[in-house]
C-alpha cells in the first residue's frame, strides 16, 4: 500500500518592502529567489517548498498606497492562517505598529531582519523579552543573509506550534531608528559638487 505524502504546511511571508523576506525563504528551503523584482521588491508571490512546508514569499505591502502588489499580499494574508511576520530591525516600531494588526487572530511568529545592524547589548535582548512577553509570540532576531543553522532551526520548530497573534496589543516602543549611511551624493556638502560632472558626464563621453 502506498505511503501517503506528507502533509505540507503552509506559511505566508509577510512584511514591508526590502525587509529581506525573500533571503529568508531561500535560507529557510534551501532555494534561491526567482521571482521579478522591481527595485529590490518582490512584484508576485513565489513559493518556496521543502518536504514538509511551503511558504508563500508575498510582495511588501505599501501602506500610502492601495497598489496591486499590495492587494496580492493582502490576499495571501486572508486566505491562510500560519504567518511568519517579517519586521526590519532598523525600523522596529513603525514595522509592528502598521503590520500587527493584519496579522491579529493568525498564528506564527515574528522574525527580525537586520539585527545585524542593531548593536547587541543587554538592552537590545531586554527590548525582545518585553516584547515577547507582552505579545505571547516567539520574536526572532536575524541576519537573513546568514541565517544560521540555529535560527533556522528555531523558525521552524515555531512554525509547527505557532501562537496566535494578539488581537490587540500596543508595542512598547524600542526607541530607536536606524537610517543607513548616506551616500556621496547625498551629503550636504559636496553632494551638489559631485553631481554635476555626473550630470554632465554622458554628454562628455558622446562627445
Amino acid at each position: 500500500m502506498p505511503t501517503a505524502p506528507p502533509i505540507q504546511r503552509t506559511t505566508v511571508i509577510v512584511g514591508k518592502e526590502s525587509t529581506g523576506k525573500s533571503e529568508l525563504a531561500a535560507a529557510l528551503t534551501g532555494r534561491s529567489p526567482t521571482s521579478t523584482n522591481i527595485q529590490g521588491s518582490t512584484i508576485a508571490c513565489e513559493t518556496y517548498q521543502t518536504r514538509d512546508d511551503t511558504f508563500i514569499d508575498t510582495p511588501g505591502i505599501l501602506f500610502r498606497s492601495d497598489t496591486a502588489t499590495t492587494r496580492t499580499a493582502l490576499a495571501q494574508l486572508q486566505a491562510h492562517d500560519r504567518i511568519l511576520l517579517v519586521v526590519k530591525a532598523t525600523h522596529m516600531d513603525e514595522d509592528l505598529t502598521d503590520l500587527l494588526p493584519l496579522v491579529a487572530g493568525k498564528q506564527g511568529l515574528v522574525v527580525v531582519t537586520f539585527w545585524d545592524k542593531v548593536l547587541p547589548s543587554d538592552f537590545t535582548q531586554q527590548v525582545l523579552g518585553r516584547w515577547e512577553q507582552a505579545a505571547q509570540v516567539r520574536f526572532i532576531p536575524v541576519d537573513a543573509r546568514h541565517l544560521s543553522s540555529e535560527q533556522r532551526q528555531q523558525i521552524f520548530e515555531e512554525l509547527q506550534t505557532p501562537a496566535p497573534f494578539p488581537q490587540q496589543w500596543h508595542p512598547i516602543p524600542a526607541g530607536w531608528r536606524i537610517e543607513p549611511a548616506p551616500t556621496w551624493l547625498e551629503h550636504p556638502r559636496w553632494g551638489g559638487v559631485l553631481a554635476i560632472p555626473l550630470l554632465l558626464l554622458p554628454a562628455v563621453i558622446a562627445v
